[in-house]
């Protein structure tokens, strides 16, 4: 795969900061596909936490777009109004946190082959819509599910079409207002999520070899080094979402973010509007991102996760090639307010230590990011 693109063509105010040498740089170091991969994962599944208060995490989803699948004393499936039995588990635990996430493969014959070469059992999905799934860890000990044979639902009800629009020279809606009800952004589906990583070229090769995956773009620090991979599912001619799994390299391994994907920019401002109403912690948006594309809004649940609706998201087949681009702050959307602080990572003692002891290059590795993320993305902002 070849870069074909860097920052200088994805132009906002204040990307011509950047040298001519600082844009050549991305591509310069590249990353590899690492041959043929075990499988293929076809779709999401799901994605599952742990939480002190199951039913205080249920009223956010709630209000947030999901609805209740099944729950018991220790744990609560959500499911979103498409068809999956469910995209969402809690499970209860002292301590909140971020547990892995599920995907689904297209045959029993794709589990065997990862459970034979992982030694490990191919086993009943848990929940509804059982199923069965393979287990695994990825490097920093988070779960990967690999799931086949889930029940297909009936979506439930709620719209699924664009709203008229009217444009200067076409206006399609006449005599009829635009009012959307105040209610939650109904989620249809788990769409992606973001996570820190200790080892960027670990993880990579990891989730390459184990769920196919293809980098659509890579961000690159000023010395051209790879920091910030968007990868998408491979589905051969059929198209795939810009990003399933983003990795972003670290000074420490950790969940960053989770989206749900809406039916578009009126549902989202619905649900915001909604979701203000019933006290919940607004973080960032309305605003629409460069990569990808898609309109976002974010939110964080009762115990701190970062949780975002978004609607119209950029997708690509498999002969998309991949993409370099310089990391910064500014090219993370397009319009909206500015890049929240609490968004930026503030490592811990933890990762602190391990920086300071990890040797020169995981140093370099880390100042180089600092860099990139301190520089103002927008002259006007302070």
């Amino acid at each position: 795969m070849v870069a074909t693109t860097s920052l200088d063509q994805i132009a906002y105010p204040g990307s011509d900061q950047y040298s001519a040498e600082q844009l050549a740089a991305p591509g310069s170091i590249t990353i590899d596909l690492h041959g043929e991969p075990l499988t293929r994962a076809v779709d999401t599944a799901y994605i599952m936490f742990q939480v002190p208060d199951l039913e205080r995490q249920k009223a956010f989803l709630q209000d947030f777009g999901m609805v209740v699948a099944e729950q018991s004393d220790t744990r609560l499936y959500m499911r979103g109004y498409g068809p999956d039995p469910y995209i969402y588990v809690a499970h209860q635990a002292d301590k909140a946190g971020f547990l892995g996430a599920g995907f689904a493969v297209e045959s029993e014959e794709a589990l065997q082959k990862v459970a034979q070469a992982a030694g490990v059992q191919i086993e009943p999905v848990d929940g509804p819509g059982k199923g069965q799934r393979v287990r695994l860890t990825d490097p920093d000990g988070f779960l990967v599910d690999l799931v086949y044979g889930r029940a297909v639902l009936e979506p439930l009800e709620t719209r699924r079409e664009s709203l008229p629009l009217n444009l200067p020279h076409q206006k399609d809606r006449v005599n009829h207002g635009q009012r959307t009800p105040l209610a939650p952004s109904a989620i249809e589906r788990f769409g992606h999520y973001v996570m820190m990583v200790s080892d960027f070229d670990a993880s990579w090769q990891w989730y390459r070899k184990h769920l196919g995956l293809l980098p659509t773009d890579v961000l690159c620090t000023d010395t051209g080094r790879p920091v910030l991979a968007f990868t998408r599912l491979d589905k051969g001619s059929a198209p795939a979402d810009h990003h399933t799994v983003v990795l972003a390299a670290g000074p420490e391994a950790g969940y960053m973010h989770s989206a749900y994907e809406t039916l578009d920019q009126d549902a989202i401002g619905q649900g915001q509007q909604y979701l203000k109403l019933k006290g919940w912690k607004h973080f960032w948006g309305m605003g629409r991102h460069i990569l990808g594309s898609q309109i976002f809004d974010y939110w964080l649940d009762p115990f701190g996760h970062e949780v975002e609706h978004y609607a119209d998201g950029d997708v690509f087949d498999s002969t998309y090639p991949m993409q370099y681009h310089l990391f910064d702050r500014g090219g993370l959307w397009a319009w909206g307010n500015d890049v929240p602080d609490a968004m930026r990572p503030k490592p811990g003692l933890r990762a602190i230590l391990g920086i300071v002891f990890g040797g020169a290059a995981r140093r370099k590795m880390m100042q180089e990011m600092m860099r990139a993320i301190g520089r103002k993305p927008r002259p006007w902002l302070k």
